[in-house]
């Protein structure tokens, strides 16, 4: 009891339930705009989502592999596509979906592969249309760029929230960054 009475004890059990105050809050707070973000991430809005792009990818990445089947690209590339769109097929977080899709759109772009066929090059160029108008939809979707970003801006604010944000993952991966250069 004489140990509670001192000034210097009470004064850091005060500064104790202050900094844990601090970190609860401020884990709570990043949290919620985590939770933000990955939820604009998987459900976006009015029906349409980041990972709905990336699964519509996956199935046109799929339609791209057979098709280069039939083809004269190198085995080497066509084994990269192939792994690129496994990685793809099996992602489940945010950072595995950008991770794959970085892989399988630099897998796709390294190709040109040509065809016996007209018919089956005319399937290939339209699925290549196809991969990069999906493309341009994960670069331009701001619902969950904006999500993403504000979380990052609030980790980057001082060294205990990065080091909050570090425990939940680190910084969110941004596909509308790639077009402004950042």
């Amino acid at each position: 009891m004489k140990r509670l009475k001192k000034r210097s004890t009470a004064a850091l059990v005060l500064v104790l339930a202050a900094v844990l105050s601090v970190l609860g809050g401020g884990s709570w707070k990043l949290k919620q705009i985590r939770a933000a973000a990955e939820e604009a991430f998987f459900h976006g809005t009015a029906g349409f989502s980041m990972q709905d792009d990336l699964l519509e990818l996956r199935e046109i990445g799929y339609n791209l592999l057979r098709l280069l089947e039939g083809s004269d690209a190198d085995e080497g590339g066509k084994r990269a596509a192939a792994n690129a769109w496994a990685k793809l097929d099996e992602a489940s977080t945010i950072y595995e979906y950008k991770a794959a899709h970085d892989g399988l759109s630099s897998a796709f772009s390294g190709l040109s592969p040509s065809f016996g066929d007209a018919a089956a090059q005319e399937r290939w160029d339209r699925q290549m249309a196809s991969f990069s108008e999906y493309e341009s939809h994960l670069r331009f979707d701001s619902y969950y760029d904006e999500k993403a970003a504000a979380y990052n801006r609030l980790l980057e604010r001082d060294p205990l929230t990065r080091a909050l944000g570090s425990l939940s993952g680190g910084a969110l991966p941004r596909w509308a960054n790639e077009r402004i250069g950042k």
